[in-house]
């Protein structure tokens, strides 16, 4: 899909703009405060229904404003128009319509447009807590998968009530009899959102590792671990290397809502006590660690290793997150962010809208060149903020550049040539 107008009214800081993008690569220029940021997650929403940094719709909404409109139009592959609108009022309900069709659930709307951001607050991936990380791959795994929203969605309501249930429980307003039904619907729901969080992870860190390689070299490799709450570790393939597959499979339902039912009757006593759920996908997280060879002693067979090397090697591993520098983190996350838009289209055949927010601003020429190729030999769309354009423009080729100040988007009257 391809954006070719968006029209915002008093969305952020914006009161009524108009912005056409005649062409696939988008070159936003202009300073900090001005409206880039807020441009770019107009277009996010529109194609999620998800902010990447608002909690609450009303957020969004223009101070003194009695609510944001916000309109785009798209064309696929076949020429096809399709006209998205977001409406929100101060006091009304959220709207999504669809070529003028009142769309009744918001999460059948995740799926069909598809967008990938990377910003400045992609670092939490690395530097957050486990729920910025489960997070990112709820929201990549409902994009391609309606199935998984749909198990996801009905666990966290059930999980929601069973917390309700220990609650009373520990009261003494409830009987604790009442768990075993909650039990038996959280673990069909979990059980398929665990089992398809591990197939797309396992694909996903693939990607992701080879993307930090190229984007890193080869001073480090990245290593990726999904930790589970439910599923002990000996069952699941913990190598980083790029090749990989997970021990539990979609024919492994049986196997994981065992361990399930085992892990909840362990935790049960904790769970009165505490009122809350403390096993089940929504307490896991996966681990990101940076991996080094430091060569160590002298050995007496030399033959014992590639090349004839004289020097053991033993690997270290270090959890980004307490010991990667800030570009190592950058670089992690945009990573995994490109991994993400791979991963998308392959699964999907479609080329995601991607957003690109001051990417570049702590990346070296290198990485800079090696993140815009991989986006214009996918094809898709890219939306890009900068300060400064004069460090990309030679990497882009016929890039729509258009200047964002004080809300206001103009277009340059000549075009920069890739050069």
């Amino acid at each position: 899909m391809l954006l070719n107008r968006i029209i915002l009214r008093n969305f952020r800081n914006y009161i009524d703009c108009e912005v056409d993008f005649p062409q696939s690569v988008n070159l936003i220029v202009g300073g900090n405060a001005q409206g880039k940021t807020s441009l770019l997650e107009a277009i996010y929403f529109l194609c999620t229904a998800e902010s990447h940094r608002a909690t609450h719709d009303a957020e969004l909404i223009r101070h003194h404003a009695s609510g944001f409109y916000l309109k785009g139009t798209l064309r696929n592959g076949s020429n096809d128009v399709v006209s998205l609108e977001a409406i929100k009022q101060t006091r009304g309900q959220f709207k999504l319509k669809k070529n003028g069709v009142l769309e009744t659930k918001r999460s059948e709307w995740i799926g069909q447009f598809n967008a990938v951001f990377f910003s400045p607050e992609s670092l939490t991936l690395v530097k957050g807590g486990p729920s910025e990380r489960r997070r990112f791959l709820d929201l990549l795994i409902s994009q391609i998968n309606s199935e998984y929203l749909r198990n996801l969605q009905k666990y966290n309501l059930i999980l929601k009530q069973r917390n309700e249930l220990l609650k009373q429980i520990r009261a003494t307003a409830a009987s604790i009899t009442q768990l075993d039904a909650w039990n038996r619907l959280l673990i069909i729901h979990g059980t398929a959102v665990l089992i398809k969080r591990l197939e797309i992870f396992c694909q996903l860190k693939g990607y992701a590792i080879e993307n930090y390689l190229k984007l890193a070299g080869a001073q480090e490799n990245l290593a990726l671990t999904y930790r589970s709450a439910v599923m002990p570790d000996d069952m699941l393939i913990q190598n980083s290397g790029p090749l990989v597959n997970p021990v539990v499979e979609a024919s492994d339902t049986d196997k994981v809502a065992k361990h399930f039912n085992i892990s909840l009757n362990a935790s049960r006593e904790t769970d009165l006590q505490r009122g809350t759920t403390s096993v089940g996908p929504h307490r896991d997280d996966f681990l990101i660690e940076l991996e080094n060879e430091t060569r160590i002693g002298v050995v007496e067979n030399p033959n014992e290793h590639n090349e004839g090397d004289p020097q053991k090697s033993e690997t270290f591993r270090e959890v980004a997150r307490s010991y990667g520098s800030q570009g190592q983190q950058r670089t992690i996350a945009l990573a995994l962010k490109l991994a993400e838009l791979e991963l998308i289209r392959d699964l999907t055949g479609k080329d995601p809208i991607v957003l690109l927010d001051d990417v570049t601003s702590e990346l070296d020429d290198r990485r800079i060149k090696y993140l815009l190729e991989v986006l214009q030999n996918l094809s898709s769309q890219t939306f890009i903020t900068t300060t400064d354009a004069d460090p990309l423009v030679h990497h882009l080729k016929d890039p729509n550049v258009l200047t964002v100040e004080d809300a206001n988007v103009s277009y340059h009257k000549e075009q920069v040539q890739n050069g």
